[in-house]
């Protein structure tokens, strides 16, 4: 069984911050604590909070060890792509040799750095790191490009 061995400061802490902290996942956090100090087991609080017994437990032994610190800290989960340890080396690749496509561009960063991913995958990072999709143009079949580069010579020099 958990003791409850809070001061008076730390009661009035709990219960200012049950109610105005900026978090209210930590509100909740400070809302168990408040009632552990009032003297509240932690089946009553269970009951009282309708969270799961270990949650509450968690927090009361989290504030025994680390104090406010460690319960007003939120640790979220941000896995990062394998990726992420060649990017240098991909954006050097691909600026030099821009790929044509996403499937090239997979296939190319499978031979670098062994790691596969699919097209839409290689999309979705290449936008990461800044690349831009662009579209080619084509040539119309009977254009004559003499006769282009006289018209723009013609037409946009300075009289």
């Amino acid at each position: 069984m958990l003791k409850a061995n809070y001061t008076e400061e730390e009661r009035d802490l709990f219960e200012n911050f049950r109610y105005h902290y900026p978090d209210s996942r930590i509100m909740k956090r400070f809302e168990v604590l408040w009632l552990h100090a009032n003297g509240k087991s932690v089946s009553e609080i269970v009951s009282l909070m309708r969270q799961d017994p270990r949650t509450i437990r968690k927090v009361i032994k989290n504030y025994q060890a680390g104090g406010i610190e460690l319960v007003s800290k939120i640790e979220y989960h941000r896995p990062t792509s394998e990726l992420e340890k060649h990017k240098t080396s991909l954006i050097e690749e691909f600026t030099l040799r821009p790929p044509a496509s996403a499937n090239e561009a997979a296939a190319r960063c499978k031979k670098l750095t062994g790691v596969e991913r699919s097209p839409e995958r290689m999309r979705v990072f290449m936008k990461k790191i800044g690349m831009k999709f662009r579209k080619t143009g084509a040539i119309p079949a009977k254009a004559d490009l003499d006769k282009q580069e006289e018209f723009k010579k013609k037409c946009w020099s300075r009289k």
